[in-house]
């Protein structure tokens, strides 16, 4: 290869990196994490732009007043829990106002690293939240290309949420840590697998789509390998059992049977 075409070909190698480089920045790192797919809107809502504090990240909202009532973030590397229900403020006034409003909060405890402060709960979210990702991808993302391989992963990562919410361990916290360990692994692959995909709309699970529900799954996680003394991958960037009346996600090609509940 003369001199002229190695540098044509370092030219186009690295106008295609800077091409990828942002689309996988928008999900691992936030910076524009309003993903529109298909007339479909998704966003990577734990960042704390979307609840009013630019310097939040891994945002963990009120869920449920009677289930996990509560908010987590991350702020200056440091790991907070508070009472306080923090929930999404508009887009359209994160969008339009000067000066973003900002939640306040209460009573904001500090987490420690290995503490099994909040163990129960983030345990109990997680498990509520893999389960509506793998809802949501049985639904609406069968046509996406490795769906089978992918949803196969998603629900051994649901397997693992039910083992470690469920006291299957018996507070034996090198068999937690090992599964949270491997939740964590394998979450980051599933992510990377589903990024690209499209939805054709078939039903609709909770809020959001994949992209939104792989957010907060990511963030939940996040939380819990800290509380449970295990560093949180890809750190970058500064309770009770599911509803009964919730559907459950099938195994890998099975078939729901019973009738769909509201979500």
């Amino acid at each position: 290869m003369n001199s002229f075409k190695q540098k044509l070909y370092c030219l186009a190698t690295c106008v295609c990196f800077l091409a990828v480089a942002p689309a996988f920045g928008q999900h691992r790192h936030g910076h524009d994490d309003v993903v529109h797919h298909n007339g479909h809107h998704d966003v990577i809502h734990h960042h704390g732009r979307h609840f009013g504090h630019q310097d939040w990240n891994y945002v963990v909202p009120h869920h449920d007043a009677h289930h996990h009532s509560g908010s987590y973030y991350v702020q200056n590397q440091t790991y907070y829990y508070t009472p306080t229900p923090v929930v999404r403020v508009s887009s359209a006034s994160i969008q339009t106002a000067q000066l973003q409003p900002v939640q306040v909060v209460q009573k904001p405890v500090q987490l420690q690293f290995g503490g099994y402060a909040r163990f129960e709960d983030l345990s109990g979210r997680l498990e509520t939240e893999v389960n509506r990702l793998c809802l949501d991808m049985h639904y609406n993302y069968q046509h996406n290309p490795g769906f089978a391989e992918a949803y196969r992963e998603a629900y051994a990562l649901l397997e693992s949420a039910k083992f470690v919410h469920a006291k299957e361990h018996q507070g034996d916290r090198d068999a937690i840590r090992h599964h949270v360990t491997q939740m964590d692994q394998l979450m980051h692959h599933v992510l990377e697998e589903i990024r690209p995909w499209s939805r054709h709309h078939s039903r609709q699970v909770a809020s959001g789509g994949v992209i939104e529900k792989s957010s907060a799954v990511e963030a939940i996680l996040h939380h819990l390998c800290y509380d449970v003394g295990v560093e949180p991958h890809g750190d970058d960037e500064p309770a009770p059992a599911p509803n009964a009346a919730e559907e459950q996600a099938p195994a890998p090609g099975a078939v729901i049977n019973s009738p769909p509940p509201g979500f």
